[in-house]
């Protein structure tokens, strides 16, 4: 019923389209370079007596389509940086589809306004051709302009755009629009990644030289994402231009270095292929090298990222992507009059994918994906019987996607995947085991998804996916997914009115307690320890730009979330499948956005209203039928605010900032303490009372008396963080200095209280995050 109204509603809006436009023409194509390698970002325009009459912009294949051109004969014009302009004569007849293949000619000019044309260009591109998704790029000089600790994170940039909350200075965690940490579907190149995170979540595993470009999908993603109900962040690597070059770089956290080039022509014609890139990176921090002088710290961590591309004579490109990264603190190298508490504890990713993308004549493209992903963590205390726990999730994933332009005005993107998903947990002590868990499952999904257009008029997306879940143990369950969006332009087509609605699914959980600073993710899927997630969604939104300058955004959503999880408190140890407690939760609010694309300044201002809750079984209840508990998760945070610049500072300096302000999030307040008193037996049968006052008059025990969960909230967040950075340019490369100072004005931002009831009043005392910490660093390129 619902994808029949969706096809009715279709066939609507196609009958009330202005029928003028049908007496237009189209020019598309795709724009490749002098080695068949695709050309994304230029910029192509249908000019008539040197006046612009359409454009637009290339695709990461190097696919165009220039829409509504009035007949005749015009100029085509392509421009894009680093290659030289490109014009063609055609000829337009009415109704007329030209197919165009351009080659570029490479030439390391830039070109007058260009700059400041493809510097907005993707942003405008997605609002002209995306109906629901809220997506939000961050480009690497953004990455790199903004204010970070030690080095550049892709992760942690995240923080600043709408609708994204982190709960601490000391974890690059993020959530988005009330979903928790684990609903984010983290890609790299398209392969999944776990936990994507250094020394317990205060820095992500990504390289910053070797990232292109970082993509958020907030809300409203299509049919072809399944696997996470949250948002999507889309990490791509950079396997740069083909010419040899060395990044390296030096902070307090880590010495990293990057290096690309391409195999010889000879070689990749033997292969068959017209190029091959490629850019390899290693790095390693050194803090067990640094503090070495005064104290012995033995913690470090290793990754060691690659991607290689190729391109095909026949336009095809492969992408090879891998990661592997590991952190390891072993405090058993130790003395134990050193350290008297002997700790081992490592985890790390690793990752291999590959894809291979076909473009298809008259526009479309064959995508086929494989791919590997894995996490593992563990921590041992060997002085405490060999106490351990283990934890660990991989999965295997081979995917095809297929787009096909049914017409000008339409497109059909269908697809398939199947995905082998296993967990393991293990709590031992003493050789034996307490609790655990392992498991495995077949996930296999499918989609289609149509995309209809009226340029600057109306543009609609219909998507129905279908999720198949085969635990094992368990039983094979199936959700349906569908998905619609409509995007209505006015304003000529500078503006333009999005609703989004859609239901997604999961079928994987991570049980870290989100409300600590540092800690393990505990990974399990959906079976018998645990439901699916399904979340219903609905977003209504506005848009624009103004001139190419200025972007602007507002957009209210409203999400359910069922079959979230939670630790049990109350589990019984003869019960291996009561671990956790299954809930649902809610979230509403609304996201805004201003941001400037082009300039010398340049920046945004992202501002958020959220309101989430979470309604579980209070297992601690002794009432039955056990009543249920709501409250605030940690990521409650309900206003949130971002001031983003960057700036070109004094003596060719440039210069970033970052103001960040936060209410305060949730937390459970003491509210009072009371003698605890047990019964024991003494020597001579005597009972006695643990507890009683001793001779000093102090009681030995206390019991603390807390409020509802979470009904208390921290003082409100504030923070302001600044860089500067300076390259010089050497005969033979460059170097490039930075400084990061965090918390400028010095804001003690709590991040967790203690309570002292053995003092007379009562003291309350906590810990603060971040103080004033200013970092530096080096880069060199050569």
């Amino acid at each position: 019923m619902w994808t029949r109204s969706a096809l009715f509603a279709l066939l609507l809006i196609g009958l009330l389209a202005p029928a003028a436009s049908a007496q237009s023409a189209s020019v598309r194509g795709r724009v490749l370079d002098d080695e068949g390698r695709p050309v994304s970002g230029a910029v192509v325009t249908l000019l008539a007596d040197e006046v612009t009459l359409a454009g637009a912009d290339t695709d990461s294949l190097g696919v165009f389509t220039v829409q509504r051109v009035s007949p005749g004969s015009r100029t085509l014009r392509i421009q894009g940086l680093g290659y030289a302009e490109y014009t063609r004569e055609v000829r337009l007849e009415s109704g007329q589809v030209l197919d165009v293949d351009i080659e570029l000619e490479r030439r390391a000019i830039e070109l007058p306004g260009v700059s400041v044309e493809a510097a907005g260009s993707r942003e405008r591109t997605r609002f002209e051709e995306l109906g629901g998704p809220t997506v939000r790029e961050i480009r690497l000089e953004e990455l790199r302009a903004l204010p970070g600790v030690a080095e550049t994170d892709p992760i942690r940039a995240i923080e600043v755009l709408p609708g994204v909350v982190s709960t601490s200075d000391f974890s690059a965690a993020f959530h988005v629009r009330g979903g928790s940490q684990d609903q984010n579907l983290i890609l790299l190149d398209g392969v999944p990644v776990f936990s994507p995170f250094h020394l317990g979540g205060l820095f992500s595993v990504f390289n910053a030289d070797m990232i292109d470009r970082v993509e958020l999908s907030s809300g409203g993603f299509p049919a072809e994402h399944g696997g996470r109900v949250s948002s999507v962040l889309d990490i791509e690597s950079d396997p740069g231009d083909g010419s040899f070059g060395v990044d390296a770089g030096v902070s307090l956290l880590a010495t990293r270095l990057a290096v690309g080039g391409r195999l010889p022509t000879s070689v990749a014609d033997a292969l068959g292929r017209s190029s091959v890139r490629y850019r390899f990176s290693a790095r390693r921090s050194y803090f067990d090298v640094l503090f070495k002088p005064a104290f012995e710290f033995p913690y470090h961590l290793t990754d060691f990222q690659g991607v290689i591309e190729s391109q095909g004579r026949g336009g095809d490109s492969f992408l090879i992507t891998a990661y592997s990264g590991k952190d390891v603190l072993d405090f058993t190298q130790l003395d134990d009059e050193d350290f008297p508490l002997r700790i081992d504890w490592d985890w790390g990713n690793d990752l291999v994918g590959v894809r291979w993308t076909r473009p298809r004549a008259g526009g479309g493209s064959l995508d086929l994906r494989a791919n590997f992903s894995r996490f593992g963590t563990g921590l041992s205390f060997p002085d405490f019987a060999d106490t351990e726990f283990l934890s660990g999730i991989q999965q295997g994933q081979v995917r095809a996607d297929l787009d096909h332009p049914l017409s000008s005005r339409l497109s059909l993107q269908v697809g398939t995947s199947a995905e082998r998903l296993s967990y393991r947990n293990r709590f031992a002590t003493g050789g034996t085991e307490f609790t655990g868990g392992a498991g495995k499952g077949w996930l296999l999904g499918t989609f289609a998804q149509a995309r209809w257009s009226a340029p600057a008029a109306w543009l609609v997306e219909a998507g129905l996916r279908l999720d198949g879940w085969g635990p094992e143990p368990g039983s094979w369950t199936a959700e349906l997914a569908p998905r619609l969006a409509v995007k209505r332009f006015f304003a000529g087509g500078d503006a333009a009115l999005k609703l989004a609605a859609g239901r997604y699914t999961q079928f994987v959980h991570s049980l870290r307690d989100e409300e600590l600073p540092l800690g393990l993710d505990i990974w399990i899927l959906a079976g018998q320890r645990a439901p699916h997630v399904v979340s219903n969604q609905l977003q209504l939104g506005v848009e624009g730009f103004r001139d190419l300058d200025w972007f602007w955004s507002v957009e209210g959503y409203v999400r359910t979330f069922d079959g979230v999880v939670t630790f049990n408190p109350a589990d019984d140890p003869n019960d291996e499948l009561d671990d956790n407690l299954s809930g649902d939760g809610v979230s509403y609010g609304v996201d805004f956005m201003v941001r400037k694309e082009t300039g010398a300044i340049t920046g945004w201002v992202a501002a958020s209203i959220l309101q989430a809750d979470r309604t579980f079984p209070d297992a601690l209840s002794p009432l039955q039928p056990t009543p249920e508990i709501t409250y605030p998760p940690v990521f409650d945070r309900r206003v949130d605010m971002d001031i983003v610049m960057s700036y070109p500072a004094p003596w060719g300096w440039e210069g970033g900032v970052r103001w960040n302000f936060g209410s305060g999030i949730p937390y459970t307040r003491a509210i009072g303490s009371y003698a605890y008193y047990s019964p024991r037996f003494v020597g001579g049968g005597t009972l006695a009372w643990s507890g009683a006052e001793d001779g000093g008059g102090l009681i030995d025990e206390y019991g603390v008396l807390l409020e509802g969960r979470n009904r208390s909230r921290f003082p409100t967040y504030h923070r302001l963080d600044v860089s500067f950075r300076k390259t010089f340019v050497k005969g033979w490369g460059s170097l490039t200095p930075y400084v990061n100072v965090l918390n400028v004005y010095n804001q003690r931002n709590p991040l967790f209280y203690f309570f002292e009831y053995e003092s007379a009043p009562p003291v309350r005392s906590g810990v603060s995050m971040f103080p004033v910490l200013p970092t530096f660093g080096l880069e060199v390129s050569f």
